[in-house]
Parts: C-alpha cells; structure tokens; sequence
C-alpha cells in the first residue's frame, strides 16, 4: 500500500483512512458508503464519491478470494448507476488490485504515479462494461 514498508512518507494518505477522516466522508452527500457482513462481522466496505469514482474498497484479509469485493464493487456500482452515473467508473488503483480490476474491466489511463508515499495506476470503467 505504501512505498515504505513502516509507512513513512504516506502521514497524509494513513490520515484519510483513520476514523476522523472516515467520518468526515461519511457527513458528505457526494460520498456513498456500503458494508459488507459475514453473519455479524463486518468483513468490508466500499465507498463511491460523486457517483464515478471507486474511492474506497476493503476486505478483512481472511475474506480475500471469497468474491466479497466483488460483490461490494456490484453493488456500489448498481448504486450509482440507479443515482444517475452515465460516465463510467475510475479508480487508482494499487499494485495488489490492479489485476483485480482489470479482471472487472477497468483500463489503465495512465502510468503508475508515486506521490506522498503511496503508488497507484489511474483506471476508467467505460458506463456500459
């Protein structure tokens, strides 16, 4: 997730996943969170912001490979499209997703940016895929 193993270089990027941060997003309209359970544990979460942007998706790392983010990103996904999406979907996406959504469909629009201590590759899902 981070260039540096301990973190270091990414205080910003940790801070906006921290409660505050989470809590902040969650007062906003233009942000659309939904959780995942398994019985009563919560297993993930998935945010859409402003109806277009994958902006967050976890799944507890015992759930990884059981489709659970799958099925996050689906409904997210229904979500915003019922809200009005007509544009398609992005993403920046990790290196650990990045095979992940391509399997989905979304396609690279840009190299692999560095920048306040974490990496991502810019990615768009065209609205009918």
């Amino acid at each position: 997730m981070t260039l540096d193993a301990d973190g270091a270089g990414a205080e910003q990027f940790m801070a906006s996943m921290a409660e505050p941060a989470i809590a902040g997003y969650l007062s906003q309209p233009r942000y659309h969170y939904q959780l995942g359970f398994i019985g009563s544990m919560l297993a993930g979460a998935v945010a859409i912001r402003d109806r277009s942007h994958l902006f967050h998706l976890f799944v507890a790392r015992e759930f990884h490979g059981c489709g659970l983010g799958r099925q996050l990103w689906l409904a997210a996904r229904t979500a915003a499209l019922v809200a009005g999406n007509t544009v398609g979907f992005t993403v920046n996406s990790s290196d650990y997703a990045f095979p992940m959504y391509q399997r989905w469909g979304f396609l690279p629009t840009g190299p692999r940016v560095e920048e306040g201590g974490v990496a991502w590759v810019p990615m768009h899902l065209p609205p009918c895929a």
